[in-house]
């Protein structure tokens, strides 16, 4: 499959074969999840020594621990014959079991036990080479957790490159940073994986039409078309509106406190990105900051036509359990497998990925042609000394960008 003539973001055109090929699929495997810093979890997710959660760095599952004090992330597969030693979501251990063969590891990766280690190995197994496989590197950005099986991955903050003076608005705009409450959601979406990063990244476009139903309810304001969209760089980007997206009719404590908060930390103009907006770091960390709640979002590959969902609600550990509590319920209303948004935007990503079954339409393009040689430096249309390049609240600048950064990984 030749990969440059399907994906031309330059000029605005994308093959549907992407979203629906077998390998394109499995050389994402390879190319994509197996080289970039990927999102694993919250520092608030493991206080304690012991504490745990299981995630996924794209197909592979991987057991995020907190052992002697270091946050560690492991593959989640036993080394004899690769059954997963963790099979919970979350808790405390100091050691793992593996169910099958009884392969016993430390938290901290190393291999304790190994039944039969007389008999069975005449005890001349290495014990030290046989420890759960590590990530090959693993930081943190303002609590968030990331790591790569890259061991020659640039640095973390070489890979969020333009981005990270942007998403540390979203981590660290009061003291003590954020903190994660109220667990993680789980559900399974049947469309590919790219449908939703890119949503999340930079489509304003649909808000009228798939979310009519929650703007005549009131839960949020008409979209205004005054707002922007930024590419910063390594196929990261975000949009907002101005001000601020997600507002609604009624009046909300948590709007009247964002709007304060604005106003008390106004003396740096680069706060008009607070609320930040929604977007997408690079390949498939999404996140939301509105008037109502903020949440991040992980967008696991299962497959070319599967994917499975892992929505977190954040609050600033500063806030007061009242506000907490508001930003809560607004993200159980709007996102998670009940949400209102979160159901309009399943029945149209799962509709598309349905339509793309057939073979006439998987030989057509999707069009991604709004604002294209339109945009400016962020430096430029704002006035600030920021990275990137920002586009009008429709353009599809940013997801053009994203594909380019996709492209690029695919082709190396």
């Amino acid at each position: 499959m030749q990969l440059r003539s399907l994906v031309r973001p330059e000029q605005g055109l994308i093959s549907r074969q992407v979203f629906t090929d077998h390998g394109v699929y499995e050389r994402e495997l390879e190319k994509i999840f197996a080289r970039c810093w990927l999102y694993l979890g919250h520092v608030s997710q493991i206080p304690n020594d012991g504490d745990f959660f299981t995630t996924y760095m794209g197909a592979d599952s991987v057991l995020v621990t907190r052992a002697g004090g270091t946050v560690r992330a492991f593959l989640n597969s036993c080394t004899h014959r690769g059954m997963k030693v963790c099979r919970t979501d979350h808790g405390n251990a100091r050691d793992f079991t593996c169910p099958y063969h009884g392969w016993n590891f430390a938290n901290d990766g190393r291999l304790n036990g190994v039944p039969g280690l007389r008999q069975a190995y005449n005890n001349e197994l290495d014990v030290s080479k046989f420890g759960l496989r590590s990530v090959a590197n693993l930081d943190t950005f303002g609590g968030l957790i990331f790591a790569t099986w890259d061991p020659d991955a640039p640095a973390l903050l070489d890979y969020l490159g333009g981005m990270a003076p942007y998403l540390d608005r979203f981590t660290d705009r009061m003291e003590g940073g954020i903190v994660m409450i109220g667990g993680v959601q789980k559900w399974e979406v049947p469309c590919n994986w790219k449908f939703i990063a890119e949503n999340f990244l930079a489509d304003s476009y649909h808000v009228a039409t798939t979310h009519a139903s929650v703007v005549d309810i009131g839960f949020r304001k008409r979209p205004q078309l005054r707002g922007y969209q930024i590419a910063p760089g390594n196929g990261h980007g975000f949009c907002s509106e101005q001000g601020g997206i997600g507002e609604g009719v009624a009046q909300n404590a948590y709007t009247d406190f964002i709007k304060r908060l604005r106003e008390s930390i106004d003396d740096n103009p680069a706060n008009r990105f607070i609320p930040l907006g929604h977007g997408t770091v690079f390949p498939n960390l999404s996140f939301l900051d509105t008037m109502k709640f903020r949440l991040l979002r992980l967008s696991h590959p299962r497959g070319p036509a599967l994917t499975e969902s892992h929505a977190m609600c954040f609050v600033d550990k500063a806030l007061s359990p009242e506000l907490r509590e508001a930003v809560r319920r607004n993200f159980i209303l709007s996102f998670g497998p009940s949400g209102m948004f979160e159901v309009e935007d399943g029945e149209m990503w799962g509709e598309v990925e349905d339509g793309l079954r057939g073979y006439m339409t998987r030989q057509m393009d999707f069009n991604y042609a709004m604002g294209l040689n339109r945009d400016r430096p962020v430096a430029e249309q704002f006035g600030l000394d920021l990275p990137g390049r920002a586009g009008f609240y429709w353009s599809e600048l940013a997801q053009r960008d994203y594909y380019v950064r996709w492209r690029e990984l695919m082709e190396a």
